[in-house]
């Protein structure tokens, strides 16, 4: 069951990160452009989702080809690259004072939401059916995350690895006792997780990397879902409709993106063999009336020890990104 344990560590950590940065500038177009226009070449026929144009970097071109040419000149000399004015141009998160609790930064959440998110994060398949119920995890109100780096930056960045985080610490000017040092060495800690079996996982530091590991699984004919609507968490809701899409062809499972802590933007791309996708028609109440929304959900499979196997169900909401290979027909 490692692999539930872990996907239920990118539930939480993202709950807890999602709803508490709040703080990214205006994009700027230029930069923008450049990763909307790499993101067309890779996928023509899907836009940008806004969980991640709140997330394009705020660096003007001059600003992406000043710093990539101090980032180069750096080995040689140490003062040509200003980590200050780097975190603070790109809106990073580097020196900020954070909440750290039980191995994740939480951005003012507080330990019991935190394990109320936790205890309603998974659901039976079996509630996947009309009349089903579960209750829906406390999100509380919507904020964005910290922004991608461009690719260029990126991979310039010390290697993403715990064998190069005090590189990386030392480059962005981040105390090594910090909290947000511990949540970084807890980040690539669950990034060098080794794969469980039928698992294909990969940590993105650029929306093009995500892109780049989404299309060599999927190829680029694929759906897009993300759902920040938060209408109804914490409620009990009911399940008025639900529906499994039949577009996982091709042996292809669908890929999801998770949000992970880090200055700079994480995501965590992963696919399970044999996973399923729901649409769902939930009623719930908002402002004391039922009302029904609809949702989606993604049920992975593990063995159970005897020979079998078991469902765990999550919904897709937040941040969280879910890639689908098109129906065939």
């Amino acid at each position: 069951m490692a692999t539930r344990s872990r996907v239920l560590q990118f539930l939480v950590v993202g709950a807890s990160v999602i709803f508490g940065l709040g703080k990214v500038s205006a994009v700027n177009s230029s930069v923008a452009e450049l990763v909307r226009e790499r993101w067309q070449e890779k996928l023509p026929d899907i836009g940008i989702p806004a969980a991640l144009v709140n997330r394009l970097s705020p660096l003007s071109l001059r600003q992406l080809k000043d710093f990539t040419t101090a980032l180069k000149n750096r080995d040689r000399d140490d003062t040509s690259f200003d980590a200050s004015h780097f975190c603070r141009s790109a809106d990073l998160l580097c020196r900020e004072p954070v909440l750290y609790i039980n191995g994740c930064l939480r951005y003012g959440r507080s330990q019991r939401m935190l394990e109320e998110i936790e205890e309603h994060a998974f659901f039976d398949k079996e509630e996947l059916r009309e009349s089903g119920e579960m209750i829906l995890p406390e999100m509380g109100s919507h904020r964005t995350l910290t922004p991608f780096l461009p690719s260029e930056l990126a991979e310039m960045m010390p290697p993403f690895s715990t064998a190069n985080v005090s590189q990386i610490l030392k480059l962005l000017n981040i105390p090594s006792d910090s909290n947000m040092s511990r949540s970084m060495v807890s980040t690539l800690k669950k990034c060098e997780d080794r794969a469980d079996e039928g698992e294909v996982q990969r940590c993105s530091t650029s929306v093009e990397g995500m892109v780049e590991f989404v299309v060599s699984l999927l190829g680029s004919d694929v759906d897009l879902l993300n759902d920040p609507s938060v209408i109804g968490f914490g409620q009990r809701a009911t399940v008025t409709k639900a529906a499994k899409r039949e577009n996982i062809v091709g042996g292809k499972s669908p890929v999801t993106c998770h949000n992970f802590v880090f200055p700079y933007g994480v995501s965590y791309c992963h696919s399970i063999n044999g996973s399923e996708v729901f649409d769902l028609q939930l009623e719930v109440m908002q402002d004391d009336k039922q009302v029904v929304r609809n949702a989606t959900a993604l049920c992975h499979y593990f063995s159970d020890g005897v020979g079998g196997t078991q469902a765990s169900c999550h919904f897709v909401y937040g941040e969280m990104l879910l890639w689908m290979p098109k129906p065939s027909y």
